[in-house]
């Protein structure tokens, strides 16, 4: 068998389509593990203050970084922009973009800060405009979830704001980055069920992942959606926006159900939370244990393709070992990977 590359190997994976081999996605792109199948660029005017403590967002939302969250930050607790969402436009402001955008040195700019090599991996770009999770930013789980309730109308105002800030960008990043690969998020459930019903979800939120999509589905791009916790009801919804990849696919979905009922449409990717994977003895804990478990999860999730591999260990500051036990996992995904669907190189 002739040797595929990471990237063409995740392409295969699109639409619950059947790798050479079990591809391990990293999310951030990390270099601790043998290939890297994705990476995901720019463009700089997003910004990046979501994963830098401290900062504000594009929207003025203020996110912190704690020990607690193993240094990934957060909107600022008790801080929130919106107090009464009828007034969102007082402290909702259009983000400061200038129109002066030299999009061919920003797109070169960005792909070399990433070191990507384009022939081995594929290369994703999308938007950080998150709907859900962006409305809680502003008001708060509670008065977020209140506010979708009593009053509907204002929500759809702020939503249809923010999206035509940033849909009049999408053609622009993908004529100028020529992504493989068109990637949305919002993290709509929690672990075992979502924040709020289908028909909420058809009313708010389907309208404005569609807008977020169209331009690289009308470019036949997959569009990849990261999205946490129990997706189950809101899966069917997603394949109408062109969805080909759903990360990370988390264990409180029967991800085998999934598997069969959405064969060749869809693929899943997860399966290893690493909170029910914590080695037994931990700190202290047997490699080959470990070990096993990742080749378990393998093959209970690997037949008839339509999956991929994703284990993000994440611990608490100055935890001694985590790094070792990510070495450990992402190691093992690679090696066993290659084997279950008999890859050769």
């Amino acid at each position: 068998m002739a040797k595929i590359s990471a990237k063409d190997n995740f392409l295969k994976l699109a639409g619950g389509g059947h790798p050479e081999y079990v591809p391990f996605f990293t999310m951030m792109g990390s270099e601790g593990v043998r290939e890297i199948p994705i990476k995901r660029a720019g463009p700089a005017i997003w910004g990046d203050s979501r994963f830098s403590g401290g900062s504000k967002d594009m929207w003025g939302v203020t996110y912190v970084a704690t020990e607690e969250t193993a240094n990934a930050s957060l909107p600022e607790p008790g801080e929130f922009l919106v107090n009464d969402i009828t007034k969102w436009h007082e402290t909702v402001k259009r983000p400061n973009i200038t129109e002066n955008i030299d999009w061919e040195a920003m797109a070169k700019a960005d792909i070399e800060r990433i070191n990507i090599d384009r022939s081995q991996t594929a290369l994703s770009c999308g938007t950080v405009y998150q709907p859900f999770q962006q409305l809680m930013a502003f008001l708060g789980h509670g008065e977020g979830l209140i506010a979708m309730s009593e009053e509907p109308e204002a929500v759809k105002e702020l939503q249809e704001f923010m999206i035509s800030v940033t849909e009049p960008y999408y053609e622009k990043i993908l004529d100028y980055y020529q992504p493989d690969i068109w990637c949305i998020g919002d993290d709509t459930c929690t672990e075992y069920a979502p924040f709020f019903s289908v028909e909420m979800y058809r009313e708010f939120f389907k309208p404005i992942y569609t807008r977020m999509a169209q331009a690289a589905v009308n470019r036949g791009l997959p569009v990849l959606f990261h999205i946490c916790g129990m997706i189950e009801p809101f899966v069917p919804e997603m394949l109408d926006f062109g969805v080909k990849y759903i990360e990370p696919t988390q264990e409180s979905n029967d991800i085998i159900g999934l598997k069969e009922q959405f064969k060749g449409r869809v693929s899943f990717i997860g399966g290893f939370d690493y909170g029910r994977h914590v080695p037994a003895g931990y700190p202290n804990f047997s490699e080959e244990d470990l070990r096993q478990d990742v080749r378990d999860t393998i093959d209970k999730y690997s037949p008839n393709g339509g999956w991929g591999m994703f284990a993000w260990p994440i611990s608490y500051l100055g935890d001694p070992v985590i790094d070792e036990v990510k070495k450990i996992i992402w190691d093992e995904s690679d090696i066993y990977g290659r084997k279950v669907y008999g890859y050769t190189e």
